[in-house]
């Protein structure tokens, strides 16, 4: 990839395949910096969206690798799970190879940042016979419900503004939601949505002694905020450490470019109580 693509903010990242950044301090002194941190953006998330969480992470925790993670709507929606096994192959190598006392803190955007997470949960598990050996958790935007205005303009994002275009997306999803809801229904199964909320809250898949930071909004269009706080109480009862951060007039995934410094101190606060 020549030097003129590479995203702003990601100069000094190793790109290792289309999806997948990583950087590595150049030195490493012993701290109580997390040893990784994972950002799984949103569906259909750009680079340049990732650098902006990297960057933050960078200047709070200098000793930290840090690997960014991208998932477009064809990889959530469409992609075979062979597909998006092969697609995360580098970031699990970097998880299988991380020592026995390793901390790992994840930092999940959205329900595309959950899937992401999901999937190298099943497959770190597969590999290991172990949970993922989370330290701390940051869930910003997620999770949420399938619902279909919120489905609507999540896979809305990444289109061209076309006002032609986004009318045939919309008309698709109005004939396709209800029978994709019958069909659940119909079969006795959760949708993709719902599968993403429980595999959170599974021991087998996430190492629920870490605490857990919920981080929406009352203005998410996406992500209704009762969603949230259900999931946040259902994993308190599970035995989860768990923290909210409600704000009032934020867009989906958007906290942090409102109030920066509100944003970076409540999770240097999660990661505090863990180091």
């Amino acid at each position: 990839m020549s030097q003129s693509k590479v995203p702003l903010g990601l100069e000094h990242f190793s790109r290792l395949n289309s999806s997948i950044w990583y950087h590595q301090p150049t030195s490493r002194t012993p701290s109580r910096d997390p040893d990784l941190v994972l950002v799984l953006g949103w569906m259909d998330a750009q680079p340049k969206h990732i650098a902006k969480y990297a960057a933050g992470y960078e200047k709070l925790y200098p000793s930290a690798s840090i690997l960014g993670i991208t998932t477009s709507a064809y990889d959530a929606a469409i992609a075979t799970n062979s597909a998006n096994t092969k697609r995360i192959s580098p970031a699990l190598d970097i998880l299988y190879a991380l020592p026995p006392n390793a901390k790992l803190l994840i930092h999940l955007f959205s329900n595309g940042g959950g899937f992401t997470g999901m999937l190298l949960a099943r497959c770190y598990r597969k590999k290991t016979g172990k949970a993922l050996p989370v330290t701390a958790t940051v869930c910003d935007s997620m999770p949420g419900r399938t619902r279909m205005i919120a489905q609507t303009r999540a896979f809305m994002v990444a289109l061209p503004k076309s006002a032609i275009l986004r009318a045939i997306v919309t008309f698709v999803m109005y004939i396709t939601y209800p029978l994709y809801r019958l069909w659940h229904i119909l079969t006795g199964t959760l949708d993709a949505v719902e599968v993403i909320r429980l595999a959170l809250n599974d021991k087998s898949l996430f190492d629920l002694d870490a605490p857990r930071l919920y981080v929406y909004s009352e203005a998410d269009d996406m992500v209704d905020p009762k969603d949230v706080e259900e999931h946040a109480d259902a994993a308190a009862k599970l035995g989860v450490t768990v923290f909210r951060e409600k704000y009032l007039t934020s867009g989906h995934a958007a906290h942090m470019i409102q109030d920066p410094e509100k944003y970076w101190s409540i999770v240097q606060k999660l990661w505090s109580g863990v180091s």
